[in-house]
């Protein structure tokens, strides 16, 4: 039957635009709205010359200077042709790799955190575990705690929710430790959850164990449950006060060993927690998508939450099948050499990135301690904003940037480790001068 003759003759009514739900709607993300006047494809300005440094994206692959293990490559290559990643998975994650993760994380009776793999949700990447544990516990009549700066990923997950969300303050003249007195200030009755991150993304600060236990007596006291984000787990090199018992206890191959980190499960006693974890960073492979949520419940009072969490993943029937085969192997085979080798080299690279911002007038580095970034305060400059900072960088300078906007953090500009140093020294070239031609006149 032809179109014409489904309306007999008449002439048929206009379509109507389609829209989408109200909860979409909602959904924002700070760092594409920073950006969108920015057209990193453009050819240079005219007179500027230069080649495009982009240090916007915190991936550890964009350069090719940090490739995975080849023990990891060998455990996908392994699982590809093993015939037992064809189907679909268990949505809660293949058995053995929830035992692989709860084998790699449990530290025995000796230790203070214990792991089970009836703990461990397999999760498309670790947005998908936040995705997850965000939206099994927050709800429009709920307030959720984020910290200020943040990974503003968390405002995006938390659209659907319709959540409110409240921001406790970090204190940069403290390496971006949590105002407690500021966070406790904002818990009440209708508090989800309070979100913890680190090693911090954008800060690159490593919290002491004596810190965390501040923060876990504190969420004792009013029975306010964590996420606790741990995707850069294992990658801090230092450590405000005290280094830690464990940082000097022998590393075992095959076992999480936490050198100056400390996990906040292991702190909180019997306080209940939800960790997030995934291959994306410790592993530089975030395109491999794999990620979990680790229940941490010694008091057993997050058994909705667990069921909550298991009807979250019925919607994507588990994450990818290769990866979860590889991960017994990429977990048990990985020698902690790699690991020491990447951090050494994040260390290096943040340390002489730090000398060198120190060296330029108008700006004020943050030593990184962790994670992948470092960032850089700035004053006396002539832009009303970041975003005109980073845009007239671009134009002229052909640098392109995070502003501290994009982590709800005015004033700052965030760098990526894991830039080869020589990309970044030039970048700092360029930042120099322009920082020059833009210094306020008294």
């Amino acid at each position: 039957m032809s179109p014409q003759a489904l309306h007999d003759g008449a002439t048929p009514k206009p379509w109507k635009p389609v829209p989408v739900s109200s909860g979409v709607n909602r959904i924002s993300n700070p760092i594409r709205e920073i950006i969108a006047n920015i057209d990193l494809s453009a050819p240079p300005e005219a007179g500027v010359p230069k080649q495009l440094i982009n240090l916007g994206l915190g991936d550890p692959s964009v350069f090719g200077n940090l490739p995975p293990a080849p023990e990891s490559i060998a455990a996908i290559e392994a699982s590809l042709k093993s015939g037992r990643a064809l189907g679909y998975p268990e949505s809660v994650g293949y058995p053995d790799a929830r035992e692989a993760v709860a084998n790699y994380f449990d530290e025995g009776s000796n230790g203070t955190w214990r792991v089970t793999k009836n703990d461990v949700i397999m999760t498309h990447g670790a947005s998908g575990a936040l995705e997850m544990a965000i939206s099994v516990l927050a709800d429009s009549t709920k307030n959720v705690l984020f910290p200020k700066p943040l990974f503003t990923a968390y405002e995006t997950m938390s659209a659907i929710a319709s959540c409110e969300i409240r921001y406790y303050d970090l204190l940069p003249e403290q390496n971006w430790e949590v105002d407690l007195a500021h966070l406790e200030s904002l818990l009440d009755e209708n508090t989800a959850f309070v979100m913890l991150n680190n090693p911090s993304n954008p800060c690159g600060s490593n919290w002491s164990e004596q810190h965390l236990r501040d923060i876990a007596a504190v969420m004792a006291k009013h029975q306010t449950l964590v996420i606790t984000d741990e995707v850069y787990a294992g990658l801090a090199w230092d450590v405000t006060g005290p280094t830690p018992a464990a940082a000097t206890q022998p590393r075992v191959e095959g076992k999480f060993n936490r050198g100056v980190f400390t996990p906040y499960a292991s702190i909180c006693g019997p306080a209940p927690c939800l960790v997030i974890g995934a291959v994306s960073k410790r592993w530089l492979a975030p395109g491999w998508r794999l990620g979990w949520v680790i229940v941490h419940d010694p008091l057993g009072v997050l058994a909705e939450v667990r069921g909550g969490l298991a009807k979250w993943a019925f919607r994507i029937q588990g994450p990818n099948s290769t990866m979860q085969r590889a991960l017994p192997a990429i977990l048990a085979n990985t020698p902690e050499r790699f690991y020491l080798e990447t951090m050494d080299e994040l260390k290096r690279v943040g340390e002489a990135l730090f000398d060198r911002l120190e060296r330029i007038p108008g700006l004020t580095p943050r030593k990184p301690q962790g994670a992948m970034y470092l960032i850089c305060q700035y004053s006396g400059l002539d832009f009303k904003d970041d975003k005109a900072f980073v845009t007239a960088l671009h134009e002229e300078e052909r640098v392109f940037i995070l502003p501290g906007a994009a982590f709800r953090l005015d004033g700052y500009i965030r760098f990526v480790t894991t830039t080869p140093l020589p990309i970044l020294l030039e970048a700092c070239e360029r930042i120099e001068a322009f920082v020059k031609r833009h210094a306020k006149t008294a």
